[in-house]
């Protein structure tokens, strides 16, 4: 766990070498731990930021607040992310793991872990003059996690430059081929059931 702590703080400072300590790991059985707990926090964070942003400065309403969509906006980029760069860079000669990517993924998110809780309380130092402060500071932490992942995606696939700005391009096409499969696989589910209650009804109604 110390260890743990200790790679949390070095993505902050110096990402590459946990990428080095990630790849050095390889021979192990993976802990699972840091993901979980990462993972986690993160959502605490987001559930946190949620109900004590300045309400001027919120962009979710507390009262209309869907936690179960805004689990969705934080893990599904992220896990879908995985997902897609990894299958990348499996047909791209790449050399990372499934779970060495999701274990850096987890990692990546320490940034968002540690400042937005801080942005949170600093929200209610501003008023909404200031929104547009707010948002910038949001988008920095946000581009910090994006950062990261694609450092991660060039250092422990020995990749150059340029692949890796191809890499990431296609990551991004595959993800969304996955969000319209799930989203095409949703309408269509949805669509069946509908009809099977509707002649489920029919067949009750003529025996009645």
């Amino acid at each position: 766990m110390v260890e743990s702590l200790k790679l949390c703080l070095m993505t902050l400072y110096h990402p590459i070498v946990v990428t080095e300590h990630i790849k050095r790991q390889r021979d192990r059985r993976m802990n699972w731990m840091p993901v979980i707990v990462l993972l986690l926090l993160a959502l605490a964070v987001r559930i946190f930021s949620i109900y004590f942003t300045h309400y001027p400065l919120s962009g979710v309403s507390v009262r209309n607040a869907n936690l179960l969509l805004e689990c969705g906006k934080l893990f599904v980029p992220v896990l879908t992310w995985v997902l897609a760069s990894y299958a990348m860079t499996t047909i791209l000669d790449g050399e990372t793991l499934l779970t060495e990517t999701l274990l850096f993924s987890s990692y990546a998110l320490v940034p968002y872990i540690l400042f937005t809780p801080v942005l949170t309380l600093a929200s209610h130092l501003m008023d909404v003059n200031q929104i547009a402060l707010y948002t910038s500071l949001e988008v920095i932490i946000l581009g910090w996690v994006v950062l990261l992942m694609i450092i991660a995606l060039k250092e422990m696939n020995g990749y150059s430059m340029g692949k890796t700005t191809a890499v990431i391009g296609l990551s991004l096409f595959t993800m969304v081929m996955i969000w319209a499969v799930v989203i095409l696989l949703y309408t269509i589910s949805s669509q069946f059931v509908g009809m099977v209650k509707e002649i489920f009804y029919e067949i009750v109604y003529r025996m009645d």
